[in-house]
């Protein structure tokens, strides 16, 4: 893991693992300067940045700020990307991931960190194994933390469930058609795609590649200030139904009803 960004309100911080930027000086001086080249409307913004010695205390660092900044969402694009790799290193180094993940207020015989994938595939009444779309996929961390992690790339999907779907639920794709402009690009990279569009900036121009990670979060908080998904209409949708459920209709008109039950001195039986 070379770099993680979390963006809250008109704060940013980024933790950066040192081997990453290991030629360059004055990191933070030099990302300030290319934050005012690349995106000079966000110059306003209280940024932060931990240069640390590995990726574990890049994790323990950022998690750190997560948790002190006591988010209700901590949203990620695509979690089952991100969240599986962040487990999977932190059992190479063997390192317990509530120690990393967890209010560490909490007494560690109190605290739980486990993901819970949603189904991936389908099986047809024919039998045919189907995949599901991610976007279709409801993924769960389990962590005793101040804040929900949850996908707002599902999200988006299920608030629209109903519209058409669209060509591409990636961040890019989603942030055009909302009219916010998209990631941020680099003329530096500009015969390259895909994979190799990011690892020529990784080698090359890691400050740059800083940029682009800190501008995914800034234009997810402006995804959120449009659609206000996660603000108002996915806890208002929820109603009473735990968010790791959101995705299933049945349990949501279940948990209604047992309230409109309850309002008739009623309960739903078997």
């Amino acid at each position: 893991i070379l770099l993680s960004t979390v963006a809250f309100k008109n704060k940013v911080h980024t933790s950066i693992n040192r081997k990453f930027v290991a030629n360059i000086s004055d990191v933070p001086t030099q990302l300030k300067k290319a934050i005012e080249r690349y995106i000079p409307d966000y110059t306003g913004l209280d940024y932060t940045f931990s240069i640390c010695e590995n990726e574990v205390d890049l994790l323990r660092d950022n998690f750190k700020v997560i948790n002190d900044w006591k988010p209700v969402f901590l949203a990620i694009w695509n979690m089952d990307f991100d969240i599986p790799k962040i487990l999977e290193r932190l059992k190479y180094h063997n390192v317990n991931p509530t120690e990393i993940l967890c209010d560490q207020s909490i007494p560690r015989q109190y605290r739980v960190c486990r993901y819970k994938q949603g189904l991936k595939k389908k099986v047809t009444a024919s039998g045919i194994h189907k995949p599901i779309n991610p976007s279709l996929q409801w993924h769960t961390l389990i962590v005793t933390a101040p804040y929900y992690v949850i996908d707002a790339m599902c999200v988006y999907r299920q608030l629209r469930i109903a519209n058409q779907e669209e060509t591409s639920y990636s961040l890019d794709a989603i942030l055009k058609k909302e009219g916010i402009g998209g990631k941020l690009k680099f003329e530096q990279a500009d015969k390259y795609s895909g994979i190799k569009w990011h690892l020529f900036l990784q080698e090359k121009y890691p400050i740059e590649y800083t940029v682009y990670n800190i501008y995914d979060c800034l234009g997810m908080l402006e995804l959120e200030k449009k659609t206000k998904d996660l603000s108002s209409t996915l806890p208002s949708f929820a109603g009473i139904t735990d968010f790791s459920k959101f995705n299933s209709q049945i349990r949501k008109i279940s948990d209604a009803v047992f309230l409109f039950g309850l309002e008739k001195r009623k309960i739903i039986g078997t």
